[in-house]
């Protein structure tokens, strides 16, 4: 059956909800090693239906997606290889290859998040709000979700901190670089559209690392 064309970015987003609860159900089970392995792929499926979702593509919004990628990813091998931004810490497999000991993936996982969290600000925020305003909020809203992550992702073997526990350099790391990807966000990206997909995918992601935690 062929869906008409209105309709097929939904169910690529129900088919993404199952995703996410089949992962749930999985990491609990004899099967968890092979549901680890699927990371990439639901990272990659995310980010692709949250960008079916987007209103309206312009120069700018694939200026601010390649930037999103870039300074984070960038960031992460910074960080991995000097141990400044972030702290000491090391990838495992679950999230890929790697290029300089690290995953690409983990650039598309900061494109994801940052779009998510600064969506949801701006749809909280009144039009009127200032950028940096709405920029700071979203980058405090980023670090908190890296919190949340921080406890499943370990567990997962996403990757490993030398000192056990993430330091609090890790958040004042995360806090400044999604700041940057954010003030980018307020420039480019017209605030005031809204993305159908982006509250499910955050709130997917707060779920499934709510209950790995």
């Amino acid at each position: 059956m062929i869906f008409p064309r209105s309709t097929a970015p939904q169910m690529a987003l129900y088919f993404t909800v199952l995703v996410y609860v089949s992962g749930i159900i999985g990491m609990q089970s004899a099967w968890r090693d092979w549901f680890i392995s699927m990371t990439p792929f639901t990272l990659l499926l995310s980010t692709a239906v949250l960008l079916w979702h987007q209103p309206i593509f312009t120069t700018r919004t694939h200026a601010w997606a390649a930037g999103a990628f870039l300074i984070g990813f960038g960031s992460e091998v910074l960080g991995i290889n000097t141990g400044l931004i972030f702290g000491d810490y090391a990838y495992g497999t679950a999230l890929g290859p790697k290029i300089w000991g690290t995953p690409p993936m983990i650039g598309i996982n900061w494109l994801l998040v940052t779009y998510v969290v600064n969506e949801m600000v701006w749809r909280v925020l009144p039009a009127s709000a200032p950028l940096l305003a709405g920029a700071v909020l979203a980058a405090l809203g980023c670090t908190a979700l890296d919190y949340l992550v921080e406890p499943g992702a370990i567990s997962l073997g996403y990757w490993t901190w030398q000192t056990g526990l993430p330091p609090f350099e890790n958040y004042t790391g995360w806090f400044f670089v999604s700041l940057v990807v954010s003030m980018m966000y307020t420039k480019t990206m017209s605030p005031g559209l809204r993305n159908a997909a982006a509250p499910w995918l955050l709130a997917l992601q707060i779920l499934f690392f709510a209950v790995i935690r």
